[in-house]
Parts: C-alpha cells; structure tokens; sequence
C-alpha cells in the first residue's frame, strides 16, 4: 500500500495546521517575556535562596536567625 500524493499533502497540512495552532496558544498563555529579573533577596521569584556559611556555626543559613546565642544573624 503505498500513499498517495494527495494523502501525503493532506497529512502535511494537519500537521501544519496542529503546530500553528500550539504556537498560538503559546503566544496567549504565556506571560509577559520581558519581564525583569528577580531582585538578589526576593524569595517569590523561582525559590531560589542565597545562602552564606555562618561563621560561628559553619552551617549554610539563608540570613535567617538560628537558635544559638552567638548567631551573627540576630538583630
């Protein structure tokens, strides 16, 4: 059984059809992509944190006080 050119044309136009159709609904539901970066200490961008080794305990803290009376973190 082989296919016809006309079958051949016709897969190609669903196909081409079905892609524009994706690159549409991207283009809608998508968010703005120009949007500025996050900011080094704001935590609600993608929930990376920036983590510093304290010097007293030498445990990675995202600045955050610890329970320890000589945390450098307490203010």
């Amino acid at each position: 059984m082989i296919p016809s050119l006309p079958k051949l044309l016709a897969l190609g136009a669903v196909l081409w059809a079905v892609w524009m159709g994706f690159r549409l609904l991207e283009r809608r539901g998508g968010g703005p992509r120009d949007a500025p970066p996050d900011k080094p200490g704001d935590r609600t961008g993608n929930g990376a944190l920036d983590l510093e080794e304290c010097a007293v305990c030498r445990a990675w803290v995202a600045g955050e006080p610890c329970e320890r009376e000589s945390c450098p973190y307490i203010s």
